[in-house]
Formats: C-alpha cells, sequence, structure tokens
C-alpha cells in the first residue's frame, strides 16, 4: 500500500507525463476491450444449450450438380435418422414466414420455424414459460406452437398467462404451448415455432426442402459421424439412383457453421489492436526511459542512503501498473462508447450480435491485459536501473548523461513502432482497395429509387392458382398507377437476398446436353415488368409481356451464364425446355409449388448476382409470373422519387385489395445492395481507424524520442555550432537521425506485412495480398509521417544557444 501511495505521488507531481502515458495506455487497452468484447461473444461464449459442442448442421452435397449445403428431402432425412450409428438423435426444422392476425384484425407478418417434435430435445433447450414440444406433438396430432422470447415481449408484453391461449396463424388458432427462453435465438430470429402434424413419407426423394441438426453420441467425432452418414447416404444412391445419385452429406458443427468466416476478419482485427497495444507500450516504455534519466539522482541519492535495488525496482514496477491501472480504467469507458458505436455500425450478418456487451469476464481479462500491460513497458526502465552506476547518477545531478546503450533500446522502440504501423497501414490499404473493388461490382441491376416488399396470400387467396396469379397481377396495376412509379415487378426471390433457390434438372426438348456440363439452373419466377423494375436489360430476344398467361405457350427467358454454359457459340432463342415441377415446401403447410410446362426460350437477360457480390452468376432460367402459382413474392417498385415515400401509399392500396394480407422485408434496394457490401465495409472502416490510431501513436514516438535526443545532445550540438557548423548540417543531422529510424522501422514492417498477408487473403476481393503497389504507396506515406514528426525537433536543434548549451554540460 505504501508503495502504491508513494507512485500515486510519484506520478501526480509530473501530470503531463501521466496524462500522456495514461491517455496513451487507454487508447490501446480500449482498442482491445472493444475487439475482444465482440470475440468472446461472437467466437468463445458458448451456444446457449445443454453440451453445445455436440450440435450438428446436416446437409446435402452433390459434387456433380456443384450444389454444397443443400437442404434434404423428408424422406432422405427419416432414413438418416434411423440408420445411422454416430447420433444420439436428429431433428428437422423447415424457415418460412406467416401471417399473425392481430386482436383489431390487422396483418403481421412473422418468422415461422416447422420442426420436428424432438426439435428441443436435440438442441438442449427448455422453455421458459409452459413446455417444449413432446412424443404427444408428432405425426397426426394438433398444431402447437411455442413463442420467441422477443415476440412473446412485442405481441403479448411479456404476459406468462398466455400458454393455453390461441394464437390465430395464417388464419387458424393454434394453442401456445410455451415461450422460449430469450437466449434460443436458433434458427435466428425465430417468433413462432410449430410442431410438425405430418409425416416424413411424403411427396419423393427429390423434394429436398428441409434443413437437419443432429447431436452427436457420447464419444462421437464429427469425421467419425460424416463417415457414418455417407454410408447411408451412399446405401440410399444404390437404392434410388432416379433421385439420389451423386448425392451425399455434409456437416458442420452448430457453432462453426453460425460464425462462418466472421472468424478470420475478427481475428485480423483482434490482431491489429494487439498490435496497437504493443506500439503504445513502446511509446510508455520510451517515456518511462526518458523520465527515469531525469530521476537519475533522486534514485542514486535513495541508494546511498541505503534503498536496495529490489527496493527501488518493486517502486517502479508498481508505478507501471499504477499507470497500466488508470489507462485500463479510462480505456474500458472508451471501450463502452466504442463498443455501443461499433454495435451500429456492425454488418446485419454479424452472428450473435446481441450478445456483445463488457460483462464480467471481458473485464477480468481487460485486468489480466492490464498487468501484462503495466509488466511490459515497466521491464525497460527496470533494466536500466539494475544496469546503472547509481554513483554516476549522483555525480552527474541528474543530467541528461544517458549512454548509447539506452538511446539504442529507445531507438529500437521506435523501430518496433513504424514496423507495426507498417504492418496495419498495409493490411488497411489492402481492404480499403478491395472494398473499391466490391463497391466497382455491377450486381446486374441498377439499385437507386426501387422499393421493395414481400407479400404472402397462401391464406388470403385460398380459391386456386388462377387467383393467386390475378391478385398479383391487379396489385402490380394498381401500384403503377400510382405517381412517380413507373415500373412494378415481381419475384419469387431476390438479387442478394438470403431466399433459397430452387435449382432443377434442365431437360431440352430437341438436345441432349453432356453430364459433364451440369445440365441444372436456379429456377426464378418473375412477373412481366421485373426486368424494367430492376433496369435489367434483355440482351437478345424479347422479355415477358402481359400475354404470356397460363392460356398462352409457355415461354421462359434464360442468363447470359446458362446460354454461355448450354449454348456455346449456338442461338438459344426457340429451343425448347422440357416441363418441370417445382416443389418447395410441406404438403398442408405453407409452400412454393409450380408446374413448368414445356416452354420456349424468347429472351437472354444479363446476369445478375443473386448469390452476393462476391459469387459468379449461375444458370438461372426465369418463367413469367402470370404462367405460376407461387404465393410468396417480394414486389420491386422503382419510382422517380424517393422509394421509402412510396410506402404509406402501397399499404393503402394493400388494404383495398385484401386488408388480411401482410407487408413485410420492406427495404429499398440500395439498402439490399448496402446490406451486401457491409461485411467489407466493416472490417474496413474497423481496420483503418486501427492504422490510423497506430501512425499516430508511431509519430509521436518518433517525435520524443528525437525530441530526447537532442536535448541530450545539446551539449555535442553546441559545440557543433560554435566550431562553426551551420543551422542546415545541424537540422540534417537530427532528420537523418529520425529518417534512420523509420526507414529501419518500414524495412522489417514490409517484411513482416508480407509474411502475414495470407491472412487477409479470405478477406480481399480482386486484390493481390502483396500487392506492390499498395506496399509502395504506404511506405511513403509513412516516410512522409516520419519527417514531419522529425523536422520540429531538428528545427528545435538548430534554435539552440551554443554557448548556453556548452554551459549545461
Amino acid at each position: 500500500m505504501n508503495d502504491f501511495k508513494y507512485a500515486v505521488r510519484v506520478l501526480s507531481k509530473d501530470p503531463i507525463f501521466s496524462f500522456v502515458a495514461i491517455l496513451t495506455l487507454a487508447i490501446g487497452i480500449g482498442a482491445n476491450t472493444v475487439i475482444y468484447t465482440v470475440v468472446e461473444a461472437v467466437l468463445l461464449e458458448p451456444l446457449p444449450f445443454e453440451q453445445p459442442e455436440e450440435l450438428t448442421l446436416l446437409w446435402t452435397h452433390n459434387e456433380e450438380q456443384n450444389l454444397a449445403k443443400y437442404m434434404v428431402s423428408p424422406m432422405d432425412f427419416d432414413d438418416w435418422r434411423t440408420a445411422n450409428t454416430a447420433f444420439e438423435s436428429m431433428a428437422a426444422y423447415w424457415p418460412t414466414t406467416g401471417t399473425v392476425t392481430e386482436s383489431d384484425g390487422n396483418p403481421t407478418r412473422v418468422s415461422v420455424v416447422y420442426t420436428t417434435e424432438n426439435f428441443f430435445d436435440v438442441m438442449g433447450a427448455e422453455s421458459l414459460v409452459g413446455r417444449t414440444f413432446s412424443q404427444e406433438d408428432g405425426p397426426g396430432s394438433n398444431a402447437v406452437a411455442i413463442l420467441g422470447y422477443g415476440f412473446w415481449q412485442r405481441r403479448f408484453g411479456g404476459d406468462p398467462a398466455v400458454t393455453g391461449e390461441s394464437l390465430v396463424l395464417d388464419g387458424s388458432p393454434i394453442e401456445i404451448i410455451g415461450i422460449a427462453r430469450p437466449e434460443h435465438t436458433f434458427p435466428e430470429d425465430t417468433d413462432v415455432w410449430l410442431n410438425m402434424t405430418w409425416g416424413m413419407q411424403i411427396q419423393s426423394r427429390e423434394a429436398r426442402w428441409m434443413s437437419a441438426v443432429g447431436r452427436l453420441a457420447d464419444g462421437q467425432h464429427l469425421e467419425a459421424a460424416r463417415a457414418d452418414l455417407v454410408r447411408v447416404a451412399e446405401r440410399l444412391a444404390q437404392e434410388n439412383p432416379d433421385s439420389n445419385r451423386g448425392w451425399t452429406v455434409t456437416m458442420q458443427s452448430l457453432h462453426a457453421e453460425l460464425v462462418g468466416d466472421t472468424r478470420t476478419a475478427l481475428l485480423v482485427l483482434l490482431g491489429a489492436t494487439g498490435l496497437i497495444l504493443l506500439i503504445a507500450c513502446a511509446n510508455v516504455a520510451n517515456l518511462l526511459l526518458s523520465r527515469a534519466e531525469s530521476r537519475g539522482r533522486e534514485i542514486g541519492v535513495r541508494v546511498a542512503f541505503g534503498a536496495g535495488r529490489a527496493r527501488l525496482a518493486r517502486q517502479l514496477m508498481v508505478e507501471s501498473l499504477v499507470l497500466a491501472g488508470a489507462g485500463a480504467v479510462l480505456g474500458i469507458g472508451l471501450a463502452r462508447i466504442g463498443v455501443a458505436g461499433l454495435i451500429s455500425v456492425a454488418p446485419v450478418t454479424l452472428p450473435r450480435g446481441e450478445t456483445i456487451g463488457l460483462d464480467g469476464t471481458v473485464l477480468a481479462v481487460v485486468a489480466g491485459v492490464s498487468v501484462m500491460t503495466g509488466i511490459l513497458f515497466g521491464l525497460a526502465p527496470l533494466l536500466r536501473l539494475l544496469r546503472s552506476n547509481v554513483h554516476d547518477s549522483i555525480r552527474d545531478g541528474g543530467r541528461n548523461t544517458a549512454g548509447s546503450g539506452r538511446r539504442s533500446l529507445q531507438s529500437a522502440f521506435v523501430v518496433a513502432q513504424f514496423a507495426m504501423a507498417l504492418v496495419l497501414v498495409v493490411g488497411a490499404g489492402l481492404l480499403v482497395k478491395s472494398f473499391e473493388n466490391v463497391r466497382s461490382i455491377d450486381p446486374g441491376f441498377l439499385p437507386g429509387g426501387v422499393l421493395t416488399v414481400e407479400l404472402d396470400v397462401s391464406t388470403a387467396v385460398a380459391s386456386g392458382d388462377q387467383e393467386v396469379t390475378d391478385f398479383y397481377d391487379r396489385f402490380s396495376r394498381r401500384l403503377r398507377e400510382l405517381p412517380t412509379v413507373t415500373a412494378v415487378g415481381d419475384a419469387s426471390t431476390l438479387p442478394l437476398g438470403t431466399d433459397l433457390d430452387y435449382v432443377q434438372e434442365i431437360r431440352f426438348v430437341d438436345r441432349e446436353i453432356p453430364l459433364e456440363l451440369e445440365p441444372r439452373a436456379a429456377i426464378r419466377p418473375v412477373g412481366p415488368e421485373f426486368f424494367d423494375a430492376m433496369r435489367t436489360p434483355i440482351v437478345a430476344g424479347r422479355g415477358f409481356t402481359s400475354l404470356d398467361r397460363n392460356d398462352a405457350p409457355g415461354v421462359v427467358i434464360v442468363n447470359e451464364s446458362f446460354a454461355r454454359q448450354f449454348f456455346t457459340g449456338e442461338d438459344p432463342l426457340g429451343e425448347k425446355i422440357g416441363d418441370m415441377r417445382m416443389r418447395l415446401g410441406p404438403l398442408g403447410a405453407i409452400h412454393i409449388a409450380a408446374d413448368i410446362r414445356e416452354s420456349e426460350i424468347v429472351g437472354v437477360v444479363r446476369d445478375v448476382k443473386y448469390d452476393g457480390l462476391r459469387s459468379e452468376a449461375s444458370p438461372s432460367v426465369y418463367f413469367s409470373g402470370l404462367q405460376s402459382s407461387i404465393r410468396r413474392r417480394t414486389l420491386a417498385i422503382r419510382s422517380t422519387g424517393d422509394p421509402a415515400a412510396l410506402l404509406p401509399a402501397v399499404r393503402r392500396e394493400l388494404a383495398i385489395m385484401n386488408p388480411t394480407v401482410a407487408l413485410t422485408n420492406v427495404r429499398s434496394l440500395d439498402d439490399v445492395v448496402g446490406a451486401a457490401r457491409s461485411r467489407d465495409r466493416f472490417s474496413t472502416m474497423l481496420l483503418s481507424g486501427f492504422a490510423l490510431v497506430a501512425l499516430i501513436l508511431a509519430s509521436v514516438g518518433v517525435y520524443g524520442v528525437l525530441s530526447y535526443a537532442v536535448a541530450q545532445r545539446r551539449g555535442e550540438v553546441g559545440i557543433r555550432m560554435a566550431l562553426g557548423a551551420d543551422r542546415g548540417a545541424v537540422r540534417s543531422m537530427v532528420l537523418g537521425d529520425g529518417m534512420k529510424l523509420v526507414l529501419a522501422g518500414l524495412g522489417i514492417g514490409t517484411l513482416g506485412a508480407a509474411g502475414l498477408s495470407g491472412f487477409l487473403s479470405s478477406q480481399l476481393y480482386g486484390v493481390n495480398p502483396r500487392e506492390p503497389v499498395i506496399y509502395l504507396a504506404v511506405a511513403l506515406v509513412l516516410l512522409g509521417v516520419g519527417a514531419l514528426a522529425s523536422i520540429v525537433p531538428a528545427w528545435k536543434a538548430t534554435r539552440l544557444s551554443p554557448v548556453l548549451a556548452m554551459r549545461s554540460e
């Protein structure tokens, strides 16, 4: 305690030094705290389920057809769970949407997940109120509902008495049996879980629309479980070659799948903040070394009066720890602001974002890092004390007489700072270039001025398929009559969305396609004005018209990728595609279904990015929405004005046509594209900010070392000037000393950046991680910054009076 009080007293006598040191540490510790808070929540915090490491997501996979992580059919899933030996249990689920009728009769769109009755048991999740599904809720039972915590709070105000009441979903009353715990958010943002009341022996094995999750048996590992299910899949392929040939199984732990490629981005950012903290430590170590020189006489006198080196070493270390502790306290305060800001700019795809926050675990880690930080930067003055001659300190009277060893140590710190700063700035430069490349990607449409809204008329329009088609046709025509609206197009899926594409094997009527060409394509129903609304040009043939209805010949439009893959050097117009059956969803539930009859290719449309801006366009077949009974569609409404201003009119027109239909996923197309760029923007913005901080800290380090060197060498400078050296030579000497440090740092940093650039490869688009232009540009920037940081000390050196400088020595 005495050491602590003495340390506080000593540091308070030099408030400028203490403030600079604490602020420097706070920046380093705060930056690390912000990123570690995200890392802890996303990567390290276990999932809120019993033994979450056993949970595994399961998909089908067909390499021949280039289909990875695809859905599973009910029949195949049934065979998986009965024939495997590696899983304790398996459950199936199907995310979709539904319409809840409010007490005032207004419709609200909600996210719905149909699950097998053992879903919550497999997940190891308990209910907060009521119960979860049981065996009695299996096939043939009545539908029952479990509400998501967020929906329960919004819709029922958190009333626990809601269990036993009915929820009117898609026009049918369903008993509420339980409320999920707030941490149970899988699948993400689920409002209502419903039990699957149908059996698995439905449809065909080709109807792949379910997702699956399994819990590994005790002692089982992922690779062994994969081999076991592959064995089952191979047997199914042999027994059912028409539907299962080429189909196998792939799997991933639930945690790894939820985190995805976010892991790499977060680890890169954590490494960046680690470098910032090291730069901050080097800065503070230099400050302490400089301060130790000025305290030389004080320490010498204390030794002369009997203070041992161990006692002094302990006192210096306590001072370092006090600085680190104060820096940690201020850093945590900065981190609270930083975390809030980070969450506000984080991409919507950031997994487990709702759990991000400063908690006890984060604070404990910060405390540990702060102690290690204090020890790290406190070692430099401590080692100097152990090697110093206290008698010389008393004789010199505390004058600045440090030898070349201490100056070398300070110079080494500056070199290290610039090396680490270059690594960060190069990384930021690569990400900036990558982001510019992503921004320049042509998505295949013009997003400006387009409002998108989603509708589902599964229960609102129940008369028949033609009534569904007529509803969307009439609604589109009503919207087209609104002022500023120039085009209205509907589609089953929007580009850059998260909806599942329906991939179908393609059969041509008059030509054979070799199997190696993978004769499959995404099937996309679109309305007559969809391409006009999206500003996606028809490059050959014609687009759809209002005449392409059920009573007209079947017509389709293919994209450029389809034409290149299946009609290399030929004209696809006039070719005919055989009939297809589209099935996505269970019989008796909300589903996507369409029978596509034999159709003629009448047009070729430009490629559009559906699976992400970085992805390549895949072969697609568009067929007329007027020849489709797809019940859930997204409308793209192009306007000459602000698209958001259209929303009240759209709601009004929908209420006039059918007040029981709800709008959902209301967004501008600009927002859709922005969301697709959000991950790249997030990483680029953060790393660029960290690089700027590192550059500032490194510049301060150069300035501080050179300023102190000038003060130490004022006698030498005075003698040089007294012997005739002009001020320009003195200025060049000091500036040269600074630039030597900067150049050494740039050389080491360039090697380090080249060695570490591989970690950024997965985050880059269209950029060589060792792009020489970026390395050269960054080196020139850092040279300029280093020169600016060296100019002021060089100028100060020329202002010294030779007489006063020599007299001080």
